[in-house]
């Protein structure tokens, strides 16, 4: 083998390496641009979740505000509904109390009914009396008839004092006595006046 040989060997080794060495190099090349483009996926990945992060955080933190707002409502309904069914025994007893004064009312009510009905009944007949003693009065000739009635009725009860002191054996007279015991023993006098009443024109 000459010189020329080994220097071409050499040659060729030399020309192996770098060619080696350049495809190694745009071997690494292409895998550092894939591994850049994966990692600036990654980026824009890393940056979507922390955008879809946020809007997680700011929806929590809306259902949260959302959760104590309605535990607030829910506690207002609470107390609400506890005023509510104190109004509601409160209308109860009231109801309860307007329907016994109702029936109570209502029975008075019947009572003055029939009171009324009953003075009414009264109020006509006294009305009647009334009409007929006026009717009597009014003319001479009733008036005349009422005189004879009530002499006719003193005459009767003049009578029948007559008839109890024969019975008592009493012995009419003053006995001989002006005044016995302070009171006079003559019998009284009655005295009856009659008016005329003209009839109403």
């Amino acid at each position: 083998m000459g010189k020329n040989n080994l220097t071409v060997v050499i040659i060729l080794f030399l020309i192996g390496i770098t060619v080696f060495s350049v495809f190694k190099y745009v071997s690494l090349l292409r895998e550092q641009i894939i591994l850049y483009n994966d990692l600036e996926q990654l980026k824009t990945q890393a940056t979507a979740l922390e955008s879809e992060k946020g809007k997680l955080s700011e929806m929590l933190e809306q259902k949260k505000e959302l959760a104590d707002k309605l535990k607030e409502e829910n506690l207002a309904i609470k107390d609400n509904l506890v005023e509510t069914k104190n109004k509601l025994e409160q209308t109860e007893a009231t109801t309860k109390k307007l329907a016994s004064e109702s029936a109570s009312l209502k029975t008075e009510n019947i009572n003055l009914k029939e009171e009324n009905k009953n003075l009414n009944t009264k109020l006509g007949v006294v009305t009647q009396e009334k009409e007929n003693l006026k009717t009597r009065l009014s003319s001479l000739s009733e008036l005349k008839k009422a005189i004879r009635e009530v002499k006719r009725q003193m005459h009767t009860v003049g009578r029948q004092i007559q008839e109890k002191v024969k019975t008592n054996h009493l012995v009419e007279g003053n006995r001989g006595f002006l005044i016995k015991d302070g009171q006079p023993t003559y019998p009284p006098k009655i005295k009856i006046e009659v008016n005329f009443i003209p009839p109403n024109k």
